[in-house]
């Protein structure tokens, strides 16, 4: 009777010090479930108003949040050509450097959409915020830098197995690096500039990277290639 009296009494004890227990993690869960909510909202801010709900959103909703951006940077693509008349009589006379045009837009919208992607899935998961841009950029641009000379000498003597002027060859792999980091810098700091201004960055910052970036990266190839042709002594025009 005595041993059972005393397994009785350790069982209630027992009973005690877990709902002790339970009660704690109930508390410290609670606490986080909040710590995470706020979290969320804070990360929302800045976004579409027109857009808050993905699922809740209508089609002509979306048309119309997207549609007046696209033909924005549509319009400001023009620029596009504008560029590359200005260096008309350079490609007269080499012809064979508007061949890689196309390589030198895809692969800045490459490079800018790997950047950007990167940066906003951290700013989604609250990794970073709005005072961190700087940093942000730095690291892009050091990251692009690293990359793109990679990607330039590797790209080297694959021209030069497809038998392409050295001075062409060379040109490309010099604008490699020049083009990755003004991609990597410009998709780093449109997504803090759109939050900003207000606008939402999942809207705004790629069709904007995608314009500047072909705009910029143009024009620094032919600079680029300017300068290669100089120094191999060949006429621009």
């Amino acid at each position: 009777m005595v041993a059972s009296s005393s397994v009785e009494g350790e069982l209630k004890e027992k009973i005690k010090e877990l709902r002790a227990e339970n009660a704690t993690l109930r508390k410290a869960a609670g606490i986080k479930s909040k710590e995470v909510i706020k979290k969320s909202e804070s990360n929302a801010e800045g976004s579409d108003p027109d857009v808050d709900d993905y699922k809740e959103t209508g089609i002509v909703r979306l048309v119309i949040s997207r549609g007046g951006w696209l033909a924005v940077f549509l319009v400001s693509l023009s620029l596009t050509s504008l560029v590359m008349t200005g260096f008309e009589n350079t490609l007269e006379k080499h012809i064979e450097l508007a061949y890689f045009v196309p390589l030198m837009i895809g692969h800045g919208g490459n490079a800018g959409g790997q950047t950007l992607g990167t940066v906003l899935s951290a700013m989604a998961r609250g990794q970073i915020g709005k005072n961190d841009w700087f940093s942000v950029l730095v690291k892009e641009c050091a990251v692009g830098l690293g990359t793109g000379s990679c990607v330039g000498v590797a790209t080297l003597p694959l021209l030069m197995a497809l038998k392409i002027p050295t001075h062409i060859s060379v040109a490309i792999m010099l604008t490699m690096p020049f083009l990755t980091v003004l991609a990597a810098g410009l998709a780093a700091i449109l997504p803090f500039a759109c939050h900003a201004v207000g606008f939402d960055p999942s809207v705004v910052a790629a069709p904007a990277m995608t314009t500047l970036v072909d705009v910029g990266g143009i024009l620094v190839y032919f600079l680029t290639a300017q300068m290669v042709f100089r120094y191999f002594g060949i006429a621009l025009s």
